[in-house]
Order: structure tokens, then C-alpha cells, then sequence
């Protein structure tokens, strides 16, 4: 479930990046490390804090989720003005939108120049329903998808 949502929220970065810069500069986006490493000029998309807990007023399967991500920004000689460009446009990840459509909307924009590589940090804070295990009642049985936890023999 937690990975799901991060997985979401990736994705719709990845694609908000790639649209801010349809036309402009080709740059690869990457969400894992590579063995060989990055082609640069790239972006980098990274989960930092994936934060949930269940607050007062909300319902058993509800949770908020703080979900902490930085988009790193290399460029091929760590050229301050288009370090500073990255900026600007990474403003608009502001607004993504995930899969279903859904658009959710960024609490938190920071951006920080380090070492010639720009680090923009990003927080969202999202509702999550969790999902209830299905049940199925067959003639006074219960059938429960997964398996028990601490099962003794």
C-alpha cells in the first residue's frame, strides 16, 4: 500500500517534469540508482520521508501521509544559470496529478544549490484510505485472503 503511493506520486513528478519541459531540453529522469550511473544533464527523483499516522477525527482506515521527496538536478559542468532555470520551472511541481487523474497539491517547495547540484525538496500531505481485507463466508467458513500472522503449530 505505502509503496503504491510513493510509487504514484513518483510517477506523477516524473511526468509533471517531463511536460514542464516538452520541447525545451531533453533531460532523463531517473527514480532509481543505475550500477552505471546517471546520464547528465538528469533529474533524480527520490522519497525521503514517507510519514503516516492516523489523527483525531478520522476514521480506522484513514491515515494522513506526509510524504517528504527531492528531485536532484544535475547539469553537465554544474552551470549556476541553468541550475537557477531548473528552479523556476520545478516551481510548477506545485500541482501534480497521479494516475486516476487525481491532482494533489505540494505543502512545501525548497529548493537548495549544493556541490554544483541542485536539490529541490518537496512535501506532500495526502489523506490514504486503507483497504480492508476482502472476506468471503462460505457455509459458516471465513476465507481471508494473506496468510495469519504468529501461527504456532
Amino acid at each position: 500500500m505505502v509503496k503504491e503511493v510513493i510509487d504514484e506520486v513518483v510517477l506523477g513528478i516524473a511526468a509533471k517534469i517531463k511536460e514542464i519541459y516538452k520541447g525545451k531540453e531533453n533531460y532523463p529522469i531517473y527514480t532509481d540508482r543505475t550500477e552505471q550511473g546517471e546520464e547528465r544533464p538528469c533529474f533524480f527523483i527520490k522519497t525521503l520521508i514517507d510519514e503516516r499516522k492516523r489523527e483525531t477525527g478520522l476514521q480506522d482506515d484513514y491515515y494522513r501521509d506526509l510524504l517528504n521527496i527531492v528531485v536532484i538536478g544535475y547539469t553537465l559542468d554544474g552551470n549556476t544559470e541553468i541550475l537557477h532555470s531548473m528552479i523556476e520551472n520545478l516551481y510548477d511541481l506545485e500541482y501534480i496529478k497521479l494516475s486516476d487523474g487525481s491532482q494533489i497539491r505540494a505543502m512545501k517547495l525548497h529548493p537548495k544549490i549544493e556541490d554544483d547540484v541542485l536539490h529541490f525538496f518537496i512535501d506532500y500531505n495526502l489523506f490514504i484510505k486503507k483497504e480492508k481485507e476482502k472476506t468471503i463466508e462460505m457455509d459458516g467458513y471465513q476465507l481471508s485472503e494473506g496468510g495469519k500472522d504468529n501461527e504456532s503449530n
